[in-house]
């Protein structure tokens, strides 16, 4: 057996979700495959679900690795590290945002009156979240969630007709894959205050404590199927003697009603 040691989503040789170790693999047989056409849509749009301004409050200590005299210039990039949408439970108008990301400041200051610019980066994390009305709900075709732990199961009776038997036994379980919301950052301003501290005996500093306004304009949207119209009915081809031939017609159902037929729902 295979000692379990690590996960793997700390290392630092991955980047994002690993795949999983390979496991065991066991003989299958396979009798028969059978395909069962259907009308889709006509085409996969992106529908933009709304663009929302966010605004986080964030409030940082600096220090400085020496002693500074002036600050020249501060340099500030925003990135996001998370940007994660979920439904919101009981509204199909909202989802919950998650937002973080870091503001990445480039500090030239001097130590004295000549000599050379000195430079300093860091990184300041900010964090939000918050529930976000959409102008357009996020679809789920096929159900948004999937039942994977054997809720659906199939028992049998027993040949003496006291119970279940315990040597014959199934189950339905099925998960489905949805598009997810997807989330852009467009635009990011920094409105902030510092405040010069800790000063020494010749008038230079090495803490900045900043307040900070971060603003952030973010578009959500989901991949999504466009709306089924019934296409016109196919005429009844014939054959020379002008018998109807018969052809496999696709159903009118479409694929998500019969995957909801499927699981009983």
């Amino acid at each position: 057996m295979k000692r379990n040691t690590s996960c793997g989503c700390n290392d630092h040789n991955h980047h994002g979700c690993p795949p999983q170790p390979d496991c065991d693999k066991a003989r299958s047989i396979t009798s028969d495959c059978v395909a069962v056409p259907f009308i889709g849509g006509d085409e996969e749009t992106t529908v933009v679900l709304t663009d929302v301004e966010l605004q986080a409050l964030v409030e940082a200590n600096i220090k400085l690795p020496s002693f500074a005299r002036d600050i020249k210039q501060i340099r500030k990039n925003v990135k996001l590290t998370q940007c994660k949408a979920i439904p919101a439970g009981g509204n199909p108008n909202a989802v919950k945002l998650f937002v973080e990301g870091v503001v990445h400041k480039n500090i030239q200051f001097v130590e004295d009156c000549n000599g050379w610019v000195r430079d300093f980066s860091v990184e300041i994390p900010f964090r939000c979240h918050r529930a976000v009305s959409v102008f357009n709900p996020p679809v789920f075709p096929f159900g948004e969630f999937s039942v994977k732990n054997n809720v659906f199961e199939r028992r049998e009776l027993a040949k003496d007709g006291h119970g279940a038997d315990r040597c014959t036994t199934g189950s339905l379980s099925f998960e489905v894959f949805n598009e997810p919301i997807q989330c852009k950052l467009l635009a990011a301003a920094v409105n902030q205050l510092d405040t010069l501290q800790d000063f020494d005996n010749w008038g230079r500093f090495d803490k900045i404590e900043e307040k900070m306004e971060v603003f952030l304009i973010i578009k959500l949207f989901q991949k999504q199927q466009a709306p089924f119209v019934p296409p016109t009915p196919f005429p009844t081809p014939t054959i020379g003697d002008g018998s109807a031939a018969t052809f496999s017609q696709p159903s009118q159902l479409t694929i998500f009603d019969r995957f909801r037929q499927i699981i009983g729902q």
